[in-house]
C-alpha cells in the first residue's frame, strides 16, 4: 500500500477519479436545482389555471357560483393537498376548507402551521405555495401543499448521493486498478533498464499481447533501442578481441625474433641492450593483449565450467606468500585478516585468484612507500567480503565509476607501468561471479570491497 500511495499512476487515476466524481456531483447538483424549479414552476401553473377558472366561474355567477366551485374542488381534495379560503372585504371567512391562515400571504408561501384548517389535517407538516385571487371585494387565496414535491425531490436526492458515493468508489477502485497495472507496468520498465545498468544487454521489456497504448509503444522502443546497444557493445567487444587474437601472434614472433638478435655474439653490447628494452616493450604489449582476450572471454562466461568450490583463505594464503616480500622491498606494511570459519565460494580458482592478486598489486603500486595496506577476508550476513584499504592518495569521487572502463587510467599523462585493464578484469571477474564491488574513501586513501555470494547464492 505505501508503494502504491508513492505511485505518481495511481496517484494520477485518484486524482482522475475524483475530478470526475467532483463534476459529477456539480452535475447531480444541477439536476436537483433543476427538478426543484420545474415542479414548483409546474405547481404555480396549476395555480394560475384554477385563478382563471374562479374568475370566470365568479364573472358567471358571483360569489355563489365561486363557492360552488369551491365544494367541487373541495369533494376531490387528497390528504388536504390543496386549500381554499375566500374571505370578504373583513377578512372573514366565506367558504373554502380553512378557517383563517395566521402567517402574511402575499410571499406566496407558508408553513403549514400557519393554516388552521376545518376539519382535522391530515398534512405531514409541509408547507404551500399560495396564490391570491381577488374576486370584487372578496379575495380567494389558492394553495397547493409541498409535501409531493418534496418527497419527489428527497427520493430525487438520494438518488443522487447514491449515485454519486457509487461512481466515486467505482471510479476510486478502478483507478486504483488502472494505477496499479500501469505501475506493474512500469516497474517491469524499471526492472530492466537496471538490468541493462548492471550488465545485462539481453534484458528486454516483456510485452503483453498486443498493446498499443503509450507504454507499449515506449517498452517497444526501448527494445529497439536495447537492441542496437547491444549489438553496438557486442561489435565494439569482438572487435578488442578480434584485434587482440590477430596481433597476439605477429608480436609473439616479433619478441622471438628481437630474442634472437639480442642473443648474438656479434651484436654490440649498447645495442643488445637496446633490443632488450624493445623484447620488455613487446611483452608489455603481448600482455595487453592477453588481458583483453581474458576480459572478452570472461564477460562471454566462457569460463563458467570451471566453478567450483573454492576455498579463499588458501588461495588468499599464497597470494601473502607472494605479495609480502613485494611490500617490504618497496618499504611497505602489508597486513592480512581472515575470518575464523573457513571462507568459501563457488567460483573460478584461477580467477578469483588473479582477481585478487589485482587488487591488491594495484594498491602496491599507487600508494608510497611506507604506506599501509590492509586485506581482510570474512564472512557475514550470508555473503563473503574482501576488502583492500590502504591510506595512500585514493581516487577521486568521480573518478571511481571510470576506473573500471578498459584502458582508462587516472593518471592522465599515462607515464607510470600499465595499460589500464587491470580493473576492468577485476570488474569482469567479480560480475562473472555475481558479486559486486564498491569503491569508497578511507580517510585518506581509497578501500575496494568486493560481496560474494556464499555457495553461489545471488548477491544483493
Amino acid at each position: 500500500m505505501r508503494r502504491l500511495r508513492r505511485s505518481t499512476s495511481v496517484r494520477l487515476s485518484l486524482r482522475f477519479a475524483l475530478l470526475y466524481s467532483l463534476l459529477a456531483a456539480l452535475v447531480f447538483a444541477a439536476a436537483y436545482r433543476m427538478a426543484d424549479y420545474e415542479t414548483s414552476k409546474w405547481i404555480r401553473e396549476q395555480l394560475a389555471d384554477q385563478e382563471a377558472v374562479f374568475l370566470e366561474a365568479y364573472r358567471q355567477g358571483g360569489r355563489e357560483a365561486v363557492v360552488a366551485q369551491l365544494a367541487t374542488y373541495g369533494a376531490f381534495n387528497f390528504e388536504d393537498h390543496r386549500i381554499f379560503l375566500l374571505v370578504d372585504a373583513e377578512e372573514r371567512p366565506l367558504a373554502g376548507n380553512v378557517k383563517r391562515i395566521t402567517a402574511d400571504t402575499a410571499s406566496g408561501y407558508v408553513d403549514a402551521s400557519a393554516i388552521v384548517f376545518v376539519a382535522t389535517s391530515r398534512n405531514e407538516g409541509f408547507g404551500y405555495i399560495l396564490r391570491e385571487v381577488e374576486l370584487g371585494t372578496d379575495t380567494l387565496v389558492l394553495g397547493t401543499s409541498t409535501y409531493f414535491l418534496a418527497e419527489l425531490l428527497e427520493g430525487l436526492g438520494a438518488g443522487l448521493i447514491a449515485g454519486f458515493l457509487f461512481m466515486l468508489l467505482v471510479g476510486a477502485g478502478v483507478g486504483v486498478i488502472v494505477g496499479r497495472r500501469t505501475e506493474h507496468r512500469l516497474r517491469q520498465v524499471t526492472a530492466t533498464l537496471d538490468d541493462v545498468a548492471q550488465g545485462d544487454l539481453q534484458a528486454r521489456v516483456a510485452l503483453i499481447g498486443n498493446d498499443t497504448d503509450d507504454l507499449a509503444r515506449l517498452s517497444r522502443e526501448i527494445n529497439r533501442t536495447l537492441g542496437q546497444l547491444q549489438k553496438l557493445v557486442e561489435s565494439q567487444k569482438q572487435i578488442s578481441a578480434d584485434i587482440a587474437h590477430d596481433l597476439r601472434t605477429p608480436m609473439q614472433r616479433l619478441r622471438q625474433r628481437l630474442e634472437a638478435i639480442g642473443q648474438s655474439p656479434e651484436l654490440p653490447e649498447p645495442l643488445a641492450n637496446e633490443v632488450y628494452k624493445a623484447i620488455d616493450a613487446a611483452d608489455d604489449l603481448i600482455e595487453t593483449f592477453h588481458a583483453l582476450l581474458r576480459i572478452s572471454q570472461i564477460e562471454a562466461g566462457a569460463r563458467q565450467e570451471n566453478f567450483a568450490q573454492v576455498d579463499l583463505i588458501a588461495v588468499l594464503d599464497r597470494i601473502e606468500d607472494a605479495y609480502g616480500v613485494v611490500a617490504e622491498e618497496k618499504q611497505q606494511v602489508l597486513t592480512f585478516t581472515v575470518g575464523p570459519n573457513p571462507i568459501g565460494v563457488f567460483g573460478d580458482q584461477q580467477l578469483l585468484a588473479q582477481m585478487m592478486a589485482n587488487v591488491i598489486e594495484n594498491a602496491l603500486r599507487h600508494c608510497p612507500p611506507s604506506a599501509r595496506i590492509e586485506v581482510v577476508l570474512s564472512a557475514r550476513s550470508g555473503r563473503v567480503f574482501f576488502s583492500v584499504c590502504d591510506n595512500g592518495k585514493g581516487i577521486p569521487e568521480q573518478e571511481r565509476e571510470k576506473v573500471f572502463r578498459r584502458f582508462y587510467r587516472v593518471e592522465k599523462s599515462r607515464t607510470t607501468p600499465g595499460n589500464g585493464l587491470g580493473l576492468s578484469l577485476v570488474k569482469a571477474v567479480i560480475d562473472l561471479h555475481g558479486g559486486v564491488i564498491t569503491l569508497s574513501d578511507n580517510s585518506p586513501g581509497l578501500c575496494v570491497t568486493v560481496a560474494f555470494p556464499k555457495s553461489g547464492e545471488s548477491a544483493d
